[in-house]
């Protein structure tokens, strides 16, 4: 749903208070929500709030069991009383990471992903040591980013959305869940969509951003 925001400035563009893009722009709405094969939990640094090109957000309003909370330091605890599940694992890449294909996820499991650039996640897991204990997935398959308009610092690096899209499609494949794939397609549907919009709007932006790629597994 199309919330605006009642510019106080005249001629101001009203603005979708869910996603912080002008309502020309909104994505909110424009795909049917669905339910994940497993929960979603996404730890978004503070600084990502505002950004019209943050990609949780639109993650959140389409999985369903999916939720986003902001900050810098989180407890076991917070972390624990989101989804109440049996498993918990960390999308992130160490030396101990298991690739996503390689178990079965189901809905008694939370992947938890963290959202910001590479600094900004690094600072979460310092000042969040115990995430560091769940066992960390990645993606042994190679992987190219659609995210034109943010340059990544190596071109295995993948947005939010997609690394969340990357991990449902492919652990859903590797587990004979192909009824998931369409669903898990409106994530690369919509992520398309903003970046053709911010092209077509701003096509300077192409390839031209030095800002580093966000949530890259």
């Amino acid at each position: 749903m199309r919330v605006p925001n009642k510019d106080p400035h005249p001629g101001g563009r009203p603005t979708c208070l869910k996603c912080f893009r002008p309502c020309s722009h909104c994505l909110c709405g424009l795909l049917a929500p669905f339910e994940a094969h497993c929960n979603i939990l996404i730890l978004q640094h503070p600084a990502e709030r505002r950004k019209y090109y943050s990609t949780a957000k639109l993650v959140t309003d389409l999985i369903v069991n999916s939720k986003r909370i902001r900050g810098i330091e989180f407890s076991e605890e917070q972390i624990a009383d989101q989804f109440h599940s049996k498993r918990t694992y960390l999308l992130y890449p160490s030396a101990d990471a298991v690739d996503c294909v390689d178990l079965p996820l189901s809905s008694n499991d939370t992947v938890i992903v963290v959202d910001g650039t590479w600094v900004e996640a690094r600072k979460i897991l310092h000042k969040s040591p115990h995430l560091k204990l769940f066992q960390h997935l990645t993606f042994q398959a190679p992987l190219v980013s659609n995210y034109q308009i943010r340059k990544q610092p190596k071109v295995n690096y993948l947005s939010t959305i997609e690394s969340i899209g990357h991990l449902l499609k492919l652990n859903a494949v590797a587990n004979q869940l192909d009824g998931k794939l369409l669903d898990y397609q409106k994530l690369f549907d919509v992520f398309s969509k903003m970046v053709d919009q911010q092209l077509v709007n701003f096509p300077r932006m192409k390839n031209n951003n030095s800002t580093s790629i966000k949530t890259a597994a």
